[in-house]
């Protein structure tokens, strides 16, 4: 364990310490994650199981942690991974995690802070997605030395739907279409169920479907396997199925944390059948409806891109700009929303000027974007 303690740290009361550790104690880690799964705007990527999902992706934890006296008030999961000809580079996904009723500017200062002294002493490259209504954490990283990134870490945006509202109010603010599916559904064979660790097969053989038909590289049941069974246990992680008479032909998996579900990635035989019965539109209503009754406040569809939220955002613009999937996503009725601007830190001018160099070309930004899928994702697995 590492100490990140700077001169300015011991102000406002209590002294605050800044620690790293790659490998805290379990008491430790359990402390943090109720601080995760505590503060509005958290997310499972900042979970100590989180953490060791991605150590099947090759990234190692290092955990940040702020203490006023013996109380845990902030910190931040940064997970890293040596990349070829780069060296050590690090994200931190939706974070720092700070508590919101510690004095919350000043210590927010020296969480940024050692994420500063962390940027330059750690890792060659650093990257920020601040976690939601985290743009101040967003202004004070790029005041520091940090600087906005395109690098595609993370979603810049995406779509929520309000549970707060009642199931009648959720269910009026579908279109006409999507109402009468809910009450075909029943006659015509359509059933949704909660998955279990046994139908992460179901989950990974869908989703390699989904992946032959989109052309992208499918996550491994390994891995799929992994994230169920260490998120799953602590409610983490949901898994639904929709069937039509007993065959499974969708599958979605679920993340919750800090009263939000989040769609995390999705699986689907384009069988004629499945397709015709909008059977993917049934995962995501009895997910809605499962999730309201659990308590959860927010329904996170994903990530759709910053362009789509400002069509979303004006009335009588032009949906045929967004994505299939993007109209898809819309059409349940939610708000969409930007997530504060990520920013990066690159210690090394050889590095940085080669990176800068390689973005003004398209081949160069392409290769940048495989760079930030594999930090996103690793090689052959997936994930935030």
């Amino acid at each position: 364990m590492s100490n990140l303690l700077a001169d300015n740290d011991c102000k406002h009361g209590h002294a605050l310490s800044v620690t790293l550790n790659p490998s805290p104690e379990t008491d430790e880690l359990a402390v943090w994650d109720e601080l995760v799964r505590t503060v509005p705007g958290s997310d499972v990527a900042q979970l100590s199981g989180w953490a060791d999902v991605r150590r099947a992706a090759g990234f190692e934890p290092l955990y940040l942690f702020v203490r006023r006296g013996a109380e845990l008030v902030g910190g931040a999961l940064v997970l890293q991974r040596r990349l070829p000809m780069v060296g050590m580079v690090g994200y931190v996904p939706y974070g720092p995690v700070v508590l919101p009723d510690v004095d919350g500017e000043p210590l927010s200062a020296v969480v940024t802070a050692a994420l500063r002294r962390l940027a330059r002493r750690t890792t060659r490259i650093l990257f920020i997605q601040p976690p939601l209504d985290g743009d101040e954490i967003s202004r004070e990283l790029v005041r520091l030395g940090f600087r906005p990134s395109h690098a595609g870490i993370a979603p810049a945006a995406s779509l929520r739907l309000d549970l707060a509202q009642d199931e009648d109010t959720l269910r009026a603010r579908l279109p006409k279409s999507l109402q009468k599916w809910i009450r075909k559904w029943p006659a015509r064979g359509v059933t949704v169920r909660r998955g279990a660790q046994g139908d992460v097969a179901v989950l990974a053989r869908l989703h390699a479907a989904s992946a032959q038909h989109q052309n992208f590289e499918p996550i491994p049941f390994d891995y799929l396997a992994t994230l169920y069974r260490r998120l799953a246990p602590d409610g983490h992680a949901q898994l639904f199925i929709g069937e039509i008479e007993g065959t499974p032909l969708v599958a979605r998996l679920f993340t919750g944390c800090a009263g939000v579900i989040t769609a995390r990635l999705a699986g689907m035989e384009r069988d004629s059948a499945a397709v015709r019965l909008n059977v993917s539109t049934a995962v995501h209503w009895e997910a809605i409806r499962w999730a309201k009754a659990n308590g959860y406040r927010w329904y996170d569809f994903g990530g759709i891109r910053d362009t789509a939220v400002s069509v979303l955002e004006h009335e009588g613009s032009d949906l045929s700009q967004l994505t299939s999937s993007e109209a898809f996503k819309a059409s349940f009725g939610g708000t969409p929303f930007r997530y504060p601007t990520p920013v990066e830190f690159i210690s090394s001018p050889v590095i940085r000027g080669g990176y800068d160099l390689a973005m003004r070309w398209p081949r160069g930004r392409r290769a940048a974007h495989r760079a930030a899928s594999m930090l996103r994702s690793g090689r052959g697995a997936g994930g935030s």
